[in-house]
């Protein structure tokens, strides 16, 4: 494949899995931007709102390993596909669903294609992108999960709610998710030949953890997505029922979260290759705990929650690039990436978005929505803590200490 001809398909391979992962957070993130209709629907307490989020993560957390693992072995192509196209008719399904139980056996279901998405998605990337391109590109990937599925995605399922339903709005998800896994059907090829390597190990990235950085690393993606599912799960319910906003205000407000994270979503991760992860870590951290607080604790009018939301989504989301995927890919061999991006989403992922969802709801449901969101606050401190302890992997400042020593 001349230069010119690897160029135009990494484009083309990146636009359709940017589009990919944008569904995947509007399948995700959407049920949150619902919970005002189908909590008192559905009759629901508000753990089990949160179990609604948790369930997903649950199986996310399997299939990304096992995924990733089945990839470096089989190809990434003959598991990534069938999965978006499962994914489609998962998300398509939520639409017809009757009660918790329904809900909660197809969000299930949805997990299992949705957690492919990650170690294969990322570690696609990883292979197809030229390496000069490739955190930007694995921050490209991360950014459409923010920006289709929180700036878009809470304007489009709030409006959509409002004049059509929200039975609606997931089979019109699930329509693009189909579409998009056309057009991966059609442009994408084997990133890497795998005849001759050996097989790897579905167990093989667990040695690493033995790693003081990997396991850091995979404690501060447990805090990561922490935040991110408590944000998503209970902020439109403390909008419209705390703070008295419409539904539609509140998707504004979540909007400029969203839209302004995916603007962080790129910028930090390059700042980090010219100053370092650990520096932009701990700086993006503690400034998004201290805007949260006051997002949280203040009686603020709509303006100004739109102003603290967009901080706050800026430094967090922000994040995530950087700690989830190119600390990990930093930190472990060529060929272990798949199933090391499996393994440490894992742990992130029944931490982060299985476990703490249903804690909120607890405390939502005992205490009240505002201390729910404060959970949100404590995880961005623990990752401002952890992240003191990992070793600086960014190459350039590497290089750089290298010269200076010299």
């Amino acid at each position: 494949m001349s230069s010119r001809e690897r160029a135009s398909y990494e484009v083309r391979i990146m636009i359709l899995l940017v589009l990919f992962w944008g569904c995947i957070g509007l399948n995700r993130v959407g049920i949150g931007f619902i919970f005002p209709k189908i909590v008192p629907e559905f009759h629901l307490a508000l753990w089990q709102a949160g179990l609604l989020i948790s369930g997903t993560s649950i199986t996310w957390a399997f299939s990304s390993w096992i995924g990733g693992w089945i990839s470096d072995n089989r190809g990434r192509r003959a598991v990534l596909l069938p999965a978006i196209a499962f994914t489609a008719l998962m998300t398509a399904a939520m639409g017809a669903t009757w009660n918790f139980l329904s809900m909660f056996i197809v969000r299930d279901l949805l997990g299992l294609g949705d957690g492919v998405g990650w170690s294969v998605g990322q570690a696609t990337i990883g292979e197809a992108a030229a390496p000069q391109r490739r955190g930007l590109n694995q921050a490209l990937y991360n950014a459409g999960y923010s920006f289709f599925g929180v700036g878009l995605g809470a304007l489009i399922v709030t409006t959509l709610t409002e004049y059509l339903g929200w039975r609606w709005v997931f089979p019109i998800i699930g329509l693009v998710t189909a579409l998009v896994c056309v057009g991966l059907f059609s442009v994408m090829r084997e990133p890497t030949a795998r005849t001759s390597r050996d097989k790897i190990q579905w167990h093989a990235a667990l040695g690493l953890m033995r790693v003081r950085s990997v396991l850091l690393v995979t404690l501060m993606g447990c805090a990561t997505l922490g935040w991110l599912q408590l944000s998503v799960g209970y902020n439109v319910l403390f909008l419209t029922r705390v703070r008295g906003f419409s539904l539609i205000e509140a998707g504004s407000v979540v909007s400029a979260w969203g839209l302004v994270g995916t603007a962080g979503q790129l910028l930090l991760p390059f700042a980090s290759d010219y100053l370092g992860r650990r520096p932009v870590i701990l700086a993006s951290a503690l400034l998004c705990a201290v805007t949260l607080a006051i997002y949280v604790s203040g009686g603020y009018g709509l303006d100004t929650m739109r102003l603290l939301a967009a901080a706050s989504g800026f430094f967090g989301f922000g994040l995530g690039p950087i700690v989830i995927a190119t600390c990990v890919t930093e930190q472990v061999p060529p060929e272990l990436r798949g199933t090391a991006l499996g393994m440490t989403n894992f742990a992130a992922v029944i931490v982060g978005t299985a476990v703490m969802p249903v804690v909120g709801g607890i405390v939502a449901d005992h205490f009240s929505l505002g201390m729910a969101l404060g959970l949100a606050v404590v995880m961005q401190l623990l990752l401002a803590a952890m992240v003191l302890g990992i070793s600086e992997t960014a190459p350039r400042v590497i290089a750089r200490r290298s010269v200076t020593a010299g």
